[in-house]
Formats: structure tokens, C-alpha cells, sequence
């Protein structure tokens, strides 16, 4: 063998010892129960997937690389991230973490609103007694109704047993009647606010002409029944609207209301 021949085999000895392949190997297991985990891909950051752990767990590929950094993906399991030395990553052990997370209570309060909109007058209530009376109270505060345009539909869509009339009165009169009475103008009904009749002519001609801003009322206190005649002539029942109460704690307080929406303009041509 000549001094060439000897240089040459030298050189692809080197070459073959500098692109020798490196076994890496491991499993892979939950934290939790030390249990295997299957099916996770074992990713190079540059080289893509390497390999797949099988129902045991186990993992195996080769690379000529020295370093590497595996990251172990599965869908259920949060994403582990590892950086080896080949030489010496014969039986790595990897354990992934669980995905889930406990989170703190959600409270969806637009359902409990709704649900909380409606309550009943105590039996006792300053120097009224309505123990054993059909009432209803609607905490306007509370009500997911549209307050602005006054709509009674909303307003009083959880008291049950109410005729509605719903007009194009921008909600100024009210038209509702309990029992299958006429709803017409509330005339079965004895309006009153803060606990003062407010119809017209409470024993001639008790219809209704005017209705309370729904955005200015607390509460609407709805009295049904036979006993309900103590508060006047009017059998179908009473509503009492209780304006709210000015702040004890503010000197003065302004709250203001803006309401958009379109403009329509309608142009009129007369033939001369």
C-alpha cells in the first residue's frame, strides 16, 4: 500500500467518524400516574418529526447531530421542550404535564338579571298589608328591557297573566289588563305613582293618559285580585310606580342619556 493509497482511507475514516449517527432514544410518560403516553410526535425544531412514541411509551431515531432540541407535542398533554446531547441520550425519560388548567368560577350575569328581575311585596310594607294578595314587583334597575322607548312587552313580560297592548305611542300610554279584562288605555287597572292615582277621573273614567318614564322608575309594583279593590273602584287589579329616590350621599348628581339612530328625511314634491 502506498503512502497515497494509506491518506486517502485515513480521510474517509475521519469523514465516516465525523457524520457518525447517534441512537437517541427514551419514553415518555404523564406526570401525574407515570403512565406511558402514546402517539406523541417527537419534533426536531429544524428537521420536522423524528419519530412517534408507541403504546409503551418508547421512542427511537438516530441523527448525526451533537445537540439537539427536541420538543414532544400530544393533543391532550401541554407541549414539553428538551435540549440534548446525542452522545449521551440513550434512555431519556420525558414526562409531560397535564393541559388542563383550573380556572376561576364564571358568573354569566346577564342570566341572573333575568332570572332576578321579579320579586314579591313583603307581607308587610309600611302601613300596607299584602299577606295573602297576588303581587308582583319588576326591579326596573335590574330589567334587560328597552327603558328608552318605554316598551311594555319587555318591561312587564315576566308578570304573568297581563294583556298587553303594544301601540305606536312612543310607551306614553300604557295598555295592559290582568284576568282577561280589556286592556284598553289600563282602564281595569288603578294607575298610580309613588301611591297616588294618576288617571284622569279615578271613579267617572278611570283610563289611563299617562305613564311614568321607564327610565326614571325603581320598581313597578303590580297588585291583583279581589283585594286589590281597597285601592279603588277598578277590579282588575292596581300598578304603583315608585320613582327613584335622589342619592343621600351626593350633594348633586347628573346622569345623562344618549340615544343614536337614523334620520329619516322625507322630501314631498307638488305638482303644480
Amino acid at each position: 500500500m502506498t503512502l497515497k493509497d494509506f491518506k486517502i482511507i485515513l480521510a474517509l475514516l475521519i469523514s465516516a467518524l465525523s457524520f457518525a449517527q447517534h441512537n437517541v432514544s427514551g419514553r415518555v410518560t404523564f406526570s401525574k400516574t407515570n403512565a406511558p403516553v402514546a402517539d406523541v410526535k417527537v419534533y426536531d425544531k429544524t428537521s420536522g418529526v423524528l419519530a412517534t412514541t408507541d403504546n409503551s411509551g418508547f421512542f427511537k431515531f438516530e441523527t448525526a447531530k451533537k445537540e439537539l432540541t427536541l420538543v414532544f407535542f400530544s393533543f391532550e398533554y401541554a407541549v414539553e421542550e428538551v435540549t440534548i446531547q446525542t452522545e449521551n441520550a440513550s434512555a431519556l425519560n420525558i414526562t409531560l404535564k397535564d393541559l388542563t388548567q383550573n380556572l376561576s368560577e364564571v358568573e354569566i350575569t346577564a342570566r341572573k338579571q333575568r332570572i332576578f328581575e321579579l320579586k314579591r311585596l313583603n307581607d308587610v310594607e309600611g302601613t300596607a298589608i299584602y299577606a295573602g294578595k297576588k303581587t308582583e314587583v319588576v326591579l326596573v334597575d335590574q330589567s334587560m328591557a328597552n327603558l328608552a322607548s318605554n316598551n311594555a312587552r319587555q318591561i312587564y313580560s315576566q308578570v304573568a297573566g297581563l294583556n298587553i297592548y303594544q301601540n305606536d305611542d312612543a310607551g306614553l300610554q300604557l295598555n295592559i289588563g290582568g284576568r282577561g279584562l280589556d286592556p284598553n288605555r289600563t282602564a281595569n287597572f288603578n294607575t298610580r305613582q309613588n301611591g297616588y292615582d294618576i288617571s284622569a277621573d279615578v271613579l267617572g273614567y278611570p283610563e289611563s293618559y299617562y305613564t311614568p318614564a321607564s327610565e326614571g322608575l325603581s320598581e313597578i309594583q303590580v297588585i291583583r285580585g279581589a283585594a286589590s279593590l281597597q285601592y279603588g273602584t277598578q277590579f282588575g287589579g292596581l300598578i304603583n310606580f315608585k320613582m327613584k329616590e335622589p342619592n343621600p350621599n351626593k350633594p348633586l348628581e347628573v346622569i345623562s342619556r344618549f340615544t343614536l339612530g337614523e334620520l329619516w328625511v322625507i322630501h314631498q314634491f307638488h305638482k303644480c
